[in-house]
């Protein structure tokens, strides 16, 4: 009974976030077509930064509570868990060809995102502590690394026609209406996620690394799912990819945004092994996902020869058995 109740709290919240991400999907698709911006950038900036709005109110609610090891847990956990279910969307949606339509300069957007996580995982890796006023190093190294990212993704992707099917039927408006109303739903449901994660974590006895990792990364990845896959069966496939790679790289971003909050001292200082390990294996699935953009190639359920969807979740499911051996 004392698991209960914040376990309702959970499903509940992610109840919420699922119907406003199907929501966020249709109208970031109708601002990239009306607006002319183009759904890689729309995707890799609009869609990944409100679908991110959970994990960036959860970890400011983590840090502030004092669990600074849930809020990196669920940062590096969700850029696994992004990677693998791109994959199973890719292949369970869009058959395996997702990857074979994509315009090349999706390769920038995971590129940033690899870098920032980077970062981030060097980081804790150094136990960083120090703290400038309310900024850390690494923090201050990861916003202005993402501000310079994404305006040379601007710059190189805004002009770039986009190959797929317009998006018909609604003003800009409409569009602009909806996914306001849709990141104001995801963000006011996410900092529910933290307390009651954090209650979860105590009364199961699982640790609060291993808790952000999967559980909390789970629902906070929630709206990059289904935002996604309603995205490949309209046939936006460059909005559905721009925007797991582009959430990769804000929800770093985000991380360096908690950071602020974190008292006396980075929370960078306080992470351990298992957060390092989480975000080398979301390195190395961005890595597989970026490689298979450039390649342009089918990406099969298996193959012992080419990358497929079951190596994916083959790094993903081997990441998550590492992260809870060291966490």
């Amino acid at each position: 009974m004392e698991l209960a109740e914040p376990l309702g709290i959970f499903v509940l919240t992610a109840v919420v976030i699922v119907v406003a991400a199907v929501a966020l999907a249709i109208s970031s698709d109708v601002i990239a077509d009306q607006s002319g911006w183009g759904r890689l950038w729309v995707g890799s900036l609009l869609m990944a930064g409100a679908t991110s709005l959970p994990e960036l109110v959860t970890n400011i609610a983590a840090v502030r509570i004092g669990a600074p090891a849930l809020a990196a847990g669920d940062i590096l956990g969700a850029n696994m868990l992004n990677m693998s279910n791109l994959a199973l969307l890719a292949s369970g949606l869009g058959g395996g060809e997702v990857f074979r339509r994509l315009m090349p300069q999706q390769a920038l957007v995971a590129l940033l995102a690899m870098a920032l996580t980077g970062i981030a995982t060097l980081s804790a890796a150094l136990h960083l502590e120090v703290l400038w006023l309310f900024l850390s190093p690494p923090s201050l190294a990861i916003l202005v690394g993402y501000v310079v990212g994404s305006r040379i993704l601007y710059r190189m992707t805004v002009e770039v026609a986009d190959v797929e099917t317009p998006a018909e039927g609604r003003s800009l408006r409409w569009g602009w209406t909806v996914f306001m109303i849709s990141a104001a739903a995801i963000s006011g449901s996410a900092p529910f996620l933290a307390t009651s994660a954090q209650s979860i974590a105590a009364i199961t006895g699982l640790g609060e690394s291993f808790v952000g990792v999967v559980a909390v990364a789970f629902v906070t990845t929630l709206p990059e799912l289904v935002a996604t896959g309603t995205a490949i069966r309209q046939g936006a496939d460059d909005l559905a990819v721009a925007g797991m790679f582009g959430t990769n790289a804000f929800n770093v971003g985000a991380l360096a945004v908690a950071d602020m909050f974190s008292p006396g001292e980075s929370l960078f200082g306080s992470l351990d092994g298992s957060h390092v390990a989480a975000g080398l294996f979301a390195i190395v699935l961005m890595g597989i996902a970026a490689l298979q953009v450039r390649r342009q190639r089918r990406l099969p359920w298996f193959s012992v020869t080419e990358f497929s969807t079951a190596l994916m979740v083959g790094v993903y499911a081997l990441g998550l058995a590492v992260v809870y051996r060291l966490g």
